[in-house]
């Protein structure tokens, strides 16, 4: 099984950018998604070591498009609505028009390609990417600019625990398993870290729950590390009250532990980064026909 460790939100904050650097250098974190309107995402972009990606975002911060332009996208302030379930209602609605939708990711990934990252996936802020409405649009534009891998966040397991959690991972598996991956475009087979966040993310955990799920070929490990320092300013108000902040310090322990390494040649797992998967299966998705 090859497993990517994925850090979400680089470009956020400077604690993000340290922790993927630390975790990296470690050999623990594979691979991260960029916030291409996130008030760090310069420093970000030059981050090395690991496969980087875009982390697509119409829910929180600024948008980089004129907001005469992505109206419906946005609140009476000018920013991202910000808030996951008044998101989802306008969608639900029909009140997001797809075209705007369509028109932001692509500024967000052309954005980070200029700035000379060789994107190897995308997937998106809350994993709102997944919803029945947007999905389509993520892995179309994932085929245009030829990003060979788009996030199906599909946990295979779902323990007991908060009622509202554990709704938001059920119905993000039942819309992935729906989701057609276009020609040149793959999902990994499983996503985990969606329930079992903060100390919760022990690779030991992941072990049981992938044992229920057999024949996975490539997981993804969704994450949140970060290393604050006394100094640092703030999070961005633009990006509103981020409940991330407090996953930073647990999940970076989490994942500075040798308990991950030694999990990974226990149960068999290569940890690479999405780049390293596409150069290794070149033959394979040549041959590949559209899911």
């Amino acid at each position: 099984m090859q497993v990517v460790v994925n850090v979400d939100d680089l470009g956020l904050h400077p604690a993000v950018r340290r922790a993927v650097e630390a975790l990296a250098a470690r050999g623990s974190v594979t691979s991260a998604s960029v916030l291409a309107n996130g008030p760090d995402v310069r420093a970000a972009t030059r981050v090395r070591g690991v496969s980087l990606g875009a982390h697509l975002n119409i829910l929180r911060g600024r948008p980089l498009s004129p907001g005469r332009e992505v109206r419906t996208l946005l609140g009476a302030d000018g920013l991202f609505l910000g808030d996951y379930g008044a998101l989802w209602r306008r969608v639900v609605a029909r009140g997001v028009k797809l075209d705007e939708v369509r028109l932001e990711w692509s500024r967000q990934i052309e954005r980070l390609l200029e700035r000379g990252i060789a994107l190897s996936h995308l997937d998106g802020e809350k994993h709102t990417h997944c919803w029945p409405a947007l999905m389509p649009v993520a892995c179309e534009l994932a085929q245009g600019h030829g990003i060979p891998w788009v996030r199906r966040s599909s946990d295979p397991f779902v323990p007991l625990g908060s009622p509202t959690a554990m709704l938001r991972t059920w119905l993000l598996r039942r819309w992935c398993r729906r989701a057609v991956a276009p020609a040149g475009v793959r999902f990994p087979d499983a996503t985990w870290g969606i329930f079992d966040q903060g100390d919760r993310l022990d690779p030991r955990r992941m072990a049981r729950a992938l044992r229920q799920a057999p024949n996975l070929e490539v997981v993804e490990v969704v994450c949140h590390p970060g290393e604050p320092h006394s100094a640092d300013a703030e999070i961005d108000p633009s990006f509103g009250r981020l409940r991330v902040r407090s996953l930073w310090e647990p999940e970076r322990r989490r994942l500075d532990d040798d308990a991950w390494r030694q999990v990974a040649a226990e149960e068999g797992w290569t940890l690479t980064g999405f780049d390293g998967i596409a150069a290794s299966n070149r033959g394979r998705e040549r041959g590949a026909t559209t899911r």
